[in-house]
């Protein structure tokens, strides 16, 4: 800007009247400015709220998978126990019925002595070939995934 220049100086008037004009200019500059950062800051409470639902969310879902984890660990290791335990209980009714048998087989005559020698090997071979197969834990598997997912679930509402 130019100024017209006077007797002693520049017109005050004019340098008066600039000097307002940049006042006002480095007002607005700084009104926007302070507008900006205040949404900045409002943007990032709001993201920081988000990051700490999500966290929250992350610490639910890791228990729940912890959860899931030991009960599926629980089903397993009780599972084994019962088939052990039904197996000791299935010998220990094999023992007896055989010893039954052998008490008794004098009474029976000779064919169905022989008999009853064979049905005594098919059991024996029976009992000897349910106690070799693997457990199968499908069914307490399925159910550990439907408690998992309820749990989920039921954490998510929260």
């Amino acid at each position: 800007m130019e100024f017209t220049i006077l007797r002693k100086g520049y017109d005050k008037n004019q340098v008066q009247e600039y000097i307002k004009s940049l006042t006002d200019k480095y007002e607005k500059t700084i009104l926007g400015l302070r507008d900006r950062v205040e949404g900045l800051m409002r943007e990032n409470q709001e993201l920081m709220r988000k990051v700490d639902l999500l966290k929250k969310e992350q610490d639910n879902i890791n228990l729940a998978l912890t959860q899931a984890i030991d009960k599926a660990k629980n089903i397993e290791y009780s599972s084994k126990v019962k088939f052990a335990l039904e197996g000791e209980r299935l010998k220990v009714f094999s023992s007896k019925w055989e010893s039954y048998c052998k008490a008794n087989i004098n009474v029976i005559d000779k064919s169905g002595r022989e008999g009853v020698r064979g049905k005594l090997r098919e059991f024996e071979e029976e009992l000897t070939s349910l106690m070799s197969k693997e457990l199968n834990i499908g069914d307490y598997v399925n159910e550990a995934d439907q408690d998992f997912f309820s749990e989920s679930k039921r954490l998510h509402r929260q």
